[in-house]
């Protein structure tokens, strides 16, 4: 029997309600449920229309990003038993999630834990008052504890990771490296196993001298408190490192489903639209929603 290679798979979700901080490129902004479960139902169709097409490959992590993921809700329990039944997922492989903690409530948290998710990255962007409240318009940061210790239960079970920004212009009279590595402190001293580091939009950006000032204090704090940067801002507690970001460092062949996903495999890239209306009327169509393919050198 052949052996099987180790892959990893990306899910792309790209929605989010706002994203003021990053101004990310090809980011679905606002609220629309109907739109959310129009863009999840193409997503699994898109799955099983792939299903067998990777039986020499052994998935070894799974991750629901390209946006904020857990904007899909109920959704990402099916969309993953969509990549579990076309892929051969490793038992213990990991699924990770981007997430909001304004979508986490008693109504889907029964689907986030179906779907297996392991580590939940909140973009909470700061942990610290003054400059959540520049950053975050989406989520109240006095739910944060609510929500790991009563849903995630994050204490016992290594389930917390937070995606942090720098960079940012602060206000007159304000240190903005003090308040970022305030942050550092309190991500260090919270349950989180993983933490990564963003760096804001241009438009908001400080001068690159304050911007390396910044990121050197929240290095310095998380480093000083038990996390290693095991990839360029990218911080894990001892043995929790991202299996999915060491596996894709190393080479190993990406399957990638979603708007806008790539895959990489074989020495080929082919990336899916970005248009989701092309996409969420032939999903099923491998031919109709390839945008690009190339030879990688």
């Amino acid at each position: 029997m052949t052996k099987k290679r180790d892959a990893i798979v990306r899910v792309r979700i790209p929605f989010c309600v706002r994203d003021d901080a990053f101004r990310r490129g090809g980011m679905i902004l606002g609220w629309d449920s109907a739109r959310m479960a129009r863009y999840a139902d193409a997503l699994v169709a898109e799955i099983e229309a792939n299903a067998r097409q990777f039986d020499d490959c052994r998935v070894r992590a799974v991750r629901l990003g390209g946006g904020v993921a857990s904007n899909a809700g109920a959704d990402v329990a099916r969309i993953v038993r969509a990549v579990r039944q076309a892929c051969d997922v490793a038992e213990d492989a990991p699924v990770t999630m981007r997430s909001s903690i304004a979508n986490i409530s008693g109504a889907t948290m029964p689907f986030f834990r179906r779907a297996g998710v392991t580590r939940f990255d909140f973009e909470m962007l700061s942990l610290n008052p003054v400059d959540f409240a520049r950053l975050n318009r989406v989520d109240a940061l006095g739910d944060l504890p609510i929500v790991c210790d009563h849903f995630l239960h994050s204490y016992a079970n290594d389930s917390l990771g937070l995606v942090l920004a720098f960079g940012h212009r602060a206000r007159e009279g304000e240190d903005g490296a003090l308040n970022v590595r305030r942050t550092a402190l309190a991500a260090a001293r919270s349950h989180a196993t993983h933490v990564e580091l963003a760096q804001v939009a241009s438009e908001l950006a400080a001068s690159p001298e304050e911007v390396a000032r910044q990121l050197g204090g929240m290095r310095d704090a998380l480093a000083g408190r038990g996390f290693v940067e095991y990839l360029p801002l990218r911080f894990a507690r001892e043995g929790k490192r991202d299996r999915l970001a060491l596996l894709e460092e190393a080479g190993a062949p990406c399957i990638g489903f979603g708007l806008g996903a790539v895959t990489r495999i074989d020495g080929v890239e082919s990336a899916n639209t970005q248009d989701l209306e092309r996409y969420c009327a032939a999903s099923g169509d491998f031919s109709a929603i390839t945008a690009k393919v190339r030879a990688m050198g």
